[in-house]
């Protein structure tokens, strides 16, 4: 799949280190391409959805590019909880039950959508 650069990163390669630099263009297998889109140092070029397995879910996501790939997942009946890439990065960090939390109420209502995440001090 291809892939944008947004932040340098080295890759090793046959012929010893190599540096990507930001605005290249690149082509990596899916599993290379999920890491690296995680640490926000790619973007995909062409639409993509991704069908994850989570531990902490017990269960299959979706996760897609934007809204408009959530209507057009949702248009093939499918129930599953999905998510945009925003989405998912937003939720980085939080506890195993606030995933949980918050994959319940995407089961339920299907079209809700991770606006924003408040941390909140646990003293109060």
């Amino acid at each position: 799949m291809k892939y944008r650069v947004l932040r340098h990163f080295k890759v090793i390669v046959p012929e010893g280190e190599m540096d990507i630099e930001p605005g290249q263009i690149v082509i990596l297998p899916q599993d290379k391409g999920i890491k690296l889109l995680n640490e926000g140092k790619i973007e995909p070029i062409e639409r993509v959805t991704f069908k994850v397995w989570s531990e902490v879910l017990q269960g299959y996501l979706w996760v897609v590019y934007d809204e408009e790939d959530i209507e057009v997942l949702r248009k093939e009946v499918l129930k599953d909880s999905i998510y945009t890439i925003l989405e998912v990065k937003q939720l980085k960090g939080l506890s195993k039950s606030s995933l949980k939390d918050i994959n319940q109420v995407k089961e339920i209502f299907l079209i809700a959508t991770v606006e924003k995440i408040l941390k909140r001090d646990s003293k109060e």
